[in-house]
């Protein structure tokens, strides 16, 4: 009797742990990462590999589970002020002021091996975007700039291969694939450009964004930036003006004409696109218009 109850006892652990489903297995592997479980991160993922094989998912378990055991925290101490870190301040031996704060090293060789897994999952799952997006982020925080862009535009060419039916975590369908891809691409671009001055490589990204995209008003937006960085203002107007065309309502556009205009001392064309900057009503720029008028004005 004992034995039939240990063996009935064994049934149901079996049959509820192949009760399963790969979203609570996700939701429970990802509460042992937030938590830093690494023993119940290891079952989790034992489990998962028992009960699915041949899941897609496990190249984004595996991915994480090695990029988590690259990151070391390392603290920094220096007699420089960091900028953009958190830090806190004491003094050495001989009293002198120095900065404390932690930065993120990564183990080589666990970061190749994250990096080679999403690789792999990319080629054997070419749709699943958020693959594609974990790569780029990942070759980003580790200063990979340039593999990181060759990523976004083999993205880029994917897109119009698959029709921009991109599937994320899970397996589940992106509503918008064409708008989530172009978006992200843009946070990059932003990041390349302003954040990091990584001027050729963000300028890769909106060619090859454009080669595909033609009439991206965001990447338009972009190009014209490149024209006006260099100095070449007129190339610059030249391309906002067709933006114009093309989206007459966008503020962000009239203001970059009308301020064009401003630079080449042409009053009358900044007044004009001022003056529509002004009727759009726009929370931001209408204000800006109205000041900008009552200077050219004076």
């Amino acid at each position: 009797m004992k034995r039939a109850f240990l063996l009935a006892v064994a049934a149901l652990f079996c049959i509820t742990a192949f009760s399963q489903t790969r979203k609570e297995l996700y939701d429970s592997l990802a509460k042992s990462f937030k938590d830093k479980d690494t023993v119940q991160r290891e079952k989790i993922i034992a489990d998962w590999e028992r009960l699915y094989p041949k899941d897609a998912e496990l190249y984004s378990v595996y991915a994480n589970l090695y990029l988590s055991k690259a990151m070391k925290e390392v603290v920094i101490m220096s007699k420089e002020k960091p900028e953009g870190e958190e830090y806190f301040t004491g003094k050495d031996s001989l009293g002198n002021e120095i900065y404390m704060y932690s930065t993120v090293d990564y183990d080589g060789g666990m970061l190749q091996k994250s990096l080679s897994t999403l690789e792999e999952g990319i080629s054997k799952f070419p749709d699943r975007l958020d693959f594609r997006f974990g790569l780029a982020s990942v070759l980003y925080d580790t200063d990979n700039y340039r593999e990181m862009v060759n990523v976004l535009c083999k993205t880029v060419e994917r897109s119009r291969e698959n029709g921009n039916n991109w599937l994320w975590t899970l397996d589940e369908k992106t509503d918008d694939g064409e708008g989530v891809m172009l978006d992200s691409f843009q946070d990059y671009f932003n990041d390349l450009f302003n954040e990091l001055g990584e001027k050729e490589h963000a300028e890769t990204l909106v060619n090859k964004v454009l080669q595909y995209y033609p009439n991206s008003i965001v990447f338009l937006n972009d190009k014209a930036i490149f024209a006006y960085d260099r100095g070449d203002l007129d190339g610059a107007l030249k391309e906002f003006l067709n933006i114009h065309s093309m989206a007459p309502d966008d503020a962000v556009v009239i203001n970059n004409i009308a301020y064009l205009y401003q630079s080449k001392n042409d009053k009358a064309n900044a007044l004009k696109y001022y003056r529509l900057l002004e009727k759009t009503g726009d929370e931001y720029y209408a204000p800006l218009a109205k000041k900008a008028i009552a200077e050219l004005e004076k």
